[in-house]
């Protein structure tokens, strides 16, 4: 850990308080929870109003 320390707190990069990285597949994984929720709906509704 390369934080400094600042008066009684810690501060630490952007990287470092993050703790891990966010790769490209959060935001395929978003996409297909967002196309699936649609294709959910519109199957209910096709049920729902036939």
């Amino acid at each position: 850990m390369s934080g400094r320390k600042v008066g009684e707190h810690v501060e630490l990069s952007p990287d470092e308080a993050r703790a891990g990285e966010t790769g490209q597949g959060v935001r395929y994984v978003l996409a297909a929870g967002i196309v699936l929720v649609l294709i959910g709906f519109a199957v209910v509704a096709w049920i729902w109003f036939g």
